[in-house]
């Protein structure tokens, strides 16, 4: 018998990370790659948990102990005080699942905590494997509102967009009072390089905020509004140079906002410096990562220079996929 894996996509923001929050629109896609959960039973009756060896994340849904913090099961250490933890709690509560012994057996093929939507990934693929496994009627609305639930967890007052790209996959923009509406056109490949610094999305919407005094009319914010607009024009029409274009004036105005840091700018120089169109940080900044885009023939100069800031970058296609 084959298991069934659910997936929920990573993501990238192309343009207007910032201004979304504002209800500003943004250029985002999925990426072809996120995090797949199966769902099997717990051995002899264990916790609610998540299991992905691959970001070390073991976690049980807190709810069911007489303490929080950990539980040991099969002489097995297990987090019950994680935000995944919390966040799966979350999704339980949401799809009305209680706490079954159910275990979430998770591949993650993007890293976590790099701005590429991962807790996102993780929500959806958990919220998908625990209702298909439980056999509860969860159509996307209800496992974007389950998703939700652990993205406040983990970011406080998250704009949505990392859970609709999440569930649906492909390339769209994404307002906050209209959520995701797909862009047309082929798929287009993007350059990825995770700088490996922490970063904190909430820390990152909070200074933006301080620095605008939290007007939504505040020029910079405007003018990253402008530039989604016309980088969706721009994509649309495979027009990569007036997209780079926007890319880089977008990456100038999150700096002068106070959200990019001396390696994201590096990394930035350093993809120009080998043949790249356009190229910023995604996501709420304060790390992260940044995205570029070149011609196919200079993207293995630009992952190599990367490579020697020990930056393992890689390319992925958006837009194409679904």
């Amino acid at each position: 018998m084959t298991t069934i894996r659910d997936i929920g996509w990573g993501k990238i923001i192309l343009l207007g990370e910032h201004s979304v929050v504002y209800g500003y629109p943004a250029l985002a896609a999925a990426l072809d790659r996120g995090v797949m959960m199966s769902a099997v039973p717990t051995p002899a009756g264990g916790p609610l948990r998540i299991d992905i060896p691959s970001w070390e994340m073991r976690v049980a849904a807190p709810g069911v102990f007489d303490e929080p913090g950990q539980v040991r099961h099969h002489n097995t250490i297990t987090e019950t005080d994680h935000p995944a933890a919390r966040g799966l709690a979350a999704i339980a509560d949401a799809l009305g699942a209680g706490r079954p012994s159910v275990s979430l057996v998770g591949d993650a093929q993007i890293p976590p905590g790099a701005g590429l939507g991962s807790s996102a990934a993780l929500a959806v693929a958990v919220a998908r494997a625990l209702a298909r496994y439980l056999r509860l009627v969860a159509d996307n609305a209800t496992i974007g509102a389950a998703a939700n639930a652990s993205e406040e967890i983990f970011h406080g007052t998250p704009s949505g967009i990392d859970v609709a790209l999440a569930i649906a996959g492909g390339a769209g923009v994404f307002r906050k009072s209209t959520g995701l509406r797909p862009v047309p056109g082929n798929a287009l490949r993007v350059l990825v390089g995770p700088s490996g610094q922490p970063r904190s999305t909430a820390e990152m919407v909070a200074r933006v905020a301080a620095e605008t005094g939290g007007k939504p009319d505040d020029p910079r914010l405007r003018e990253l509004a402008a530039l989604t607009d016309a980088g969706t024009t721009a994509l649309v029409g495979r027009d990569l140079a007036g997209l780079g274009a926007a890319m880089d004036r977008a990456h100038a105005v999150l700096r002068e906002l106070g959200v990019s840091t001396p390696v994201l700018d590096d990394l930035v120089t350093t993809a120009h410096a080998h043949g790249a169109v356009g190229a910023k940080l995604t996501g709420a900044g304060g790390g992260g990562s940044v995205i570029a885009i070149a011609p196919r023939e200079r993207e293995a100069a630009i992952l190599a220079a990367w490579r020697a800031h020990d930056v393992i970058g890689f390319v992925t296609t958006i837009g194409g996929h679904q």
